[in-house]
């Protein structure tokens, strides 16, 4: 298992601040940027998990209800370590997605693996 660092868009890409946003605009903007600066074949989510856990503890809860995306293209390489991760961004209580991202009309191997991955999550 090879750490990889978790991406953060910059500021100019519409950047949220490390905070939760519904600005639609600025997620548009950020998730572009991403999808402009893919930085790896692999897919890892837990150091993504955790920073989501820091987002959630500093955000205001203002009785809006929180949700988090799990956007992937991939299998997650490392599903079977961020149990613990995942406890601590559930404490916050948030609704959970998972995205699966295909290239193909159709499912295709890479798409199924990648759900099957994601699913327990």
């Amino acid at each position: 298992y090879k750490k990889v660092q978790a991406k953060v868009a910059p500021p100019t890409a519409g950047y949220a601040g490390g905070r939760l946003s519904g600005d639609k605009d600025e997620l548009l903007a950020d998730i572009d940027w991403h999808e402009d600066n893919h930085f790896a074949k692999q897919t890892y989510i837990k150091q993504g998990l955790e920073m989501t856990t820091d987002v959630l503890a500093t955000s205001p809860v203002d009785g809006r209800r929180r949700a988090v995306y799990i956007i992937s293209d991939g299998k997650l390489d490392d599903a079977g370590r961020v149990t613990d991760a995942l406890g601590k961004v559930k404490e916050s209580k948030p609704v959970v997605f998972g995205v699966v991202l295909r290239r193909f009309a159709q499912q295709d191997d890479v798409s199924k693996e990648a759900e099957e991955t994601l699913r327990p999550l």
